[in-house]
C-alpha cells in the first residue's frame, strides 16, 4: 500500500486521473473500475480534459461500474448510470455497449448473476475508489463478512444521510443498493483511492494502520499488492 499526500484535493484527482490514463495508454482496450459519487468528479473532469486534447484514446475502453441505486431507472438523475454519463462516458464518447452497471429496476437477481458472469471473468484493469467516512468502499458497509461478488445491500444511515445532499431529501435516497463485494474489488489489478477532507482523517488512520476487518470495510486495500491511496493534507492529518 502507497500514500501520497498532497497539497489540495485538485491536485489529489490530478494524481489520480494521470494513473488511470497511464493504465489506457499501456493497455488501450482497458476495464476501468469506476466509482460515484462527489469524490471522484475532479478526477473524472481531468480524464474527459485528456480525452477532448487528444492526450488520451478512449476508443476501446470499457468500464464497470461498483454500483447502483435499487429502484431507480438509469434515466433518473439521481441514477449512477446518469451520473457516470454525464460526468465521463459521455464526453469520452464511450457506448453503453462497453459499460457494465447494475440496472436498478431489473430483477434484483437477475442483475446480480448478469453482474457476476461478467465480474468473474474480466477483472479490472484498475480500480477508482473512494472512502465513507465509515470505511465503506462502494456500498460495502461495515459488516461481521466481507462479501465476495455482486450482492444486494441495505445501506446504513450514515450512508444515506451522506448521500442526501445530491437528493431533494434524505427520504428520497433509496434504501437498498447493489454492489460489487470487497472480493471483486481486490481482484482489480490496480487501485487507485481518492480521500479527501478532515472528516475523513479518523477512518483512514484505520484504513491504513489499524486491523483489517469488515467492521472498517477498506482496511481489507492492506491485502492488494498494488494500492495508491491519494490523499490531501486533511485526510491524512
Amino acid at each position: 500500500m502507497r500514500l501520497i499526500v498532497t497539497d489540495s484535493y485538485e491536485q489529489s484527482a490530478y494524481l489520480s486521473a494521470q494513473m488511470i490514463l497511464g493504465v489506457i495508454k499501456d493497455k488501450a482496450d482497458a476495464l476501468l473500475g469506476l466509482a460515484t459519487g462527489t469524490t471522484p468528479v475532479a478526477v473524472y473532469r481531468y480524464m474527459v480534459e485528456a480525452a477532448q486534447q487528444k492526450k488520451a484514446d478512449f476508443g476501446k475502453v470499457r468500464t464497470i461500474n461498483l454500483d447502483e441505486y435499487i429502484g431507480l431507472d438509469g434515466e433518473d438523475p439521481n441514477s449512477y448510470l446518469h451520473f457516470m454519463r454525464k460526468h465521463l462516458l459521455d464526453p469520452c464518447q464511450i457506448p453503453l455497449e462497453r459499460v457494465m452497471i447494475p440496472n436498478g429496476m431489473a430483477d434484483v437477481q437477475e442483475e446480480l448473476q448478469r453482474m457476476n458472469l461478467f465480474a468473474d471473468a474480466n477483472p479490472s484493469d484498475v480500480q477508482l475508489l473512494s472512502v465513507g467516512v465509515n470505511g465503506h468502499i462502494g456500498f460495502n458497509e461495515p459488516s461481521d463478512v466481507f462479501y465476495d461478488r455482486f450482492h444486494a445491500v441495505k445501506l446504513a444511515q450514515k450512508t444515506r444521510e451522506s448521500n442526501s445532499r445530491l437528493f431533494p431529501s434524505i427520504e428520497e435516497v433509496p434504501a437498498e443498493a447493489i454492489t460489487m463485494g470487497a472480493g471483486g474489488i481486490m481482484r482489480a489489478k490496480k487501485i487507485v483511492v481518492v480521500v479527501s477532507g478532515s472528516d475523513k482523517a479518523e477512518i483512514l488512520k484505520k484504513v491504513v494502520d489499524g486491523p483489517i476487518t469488515p467492521q472498517v470495510p477498506a482496511s481489507v486495500l492492506q491485502l492488494h499488492p498494488d494500492v495508491t491511496i491519494v490523499a490531501d493534507e486533511a485526510a491524512a492529518a
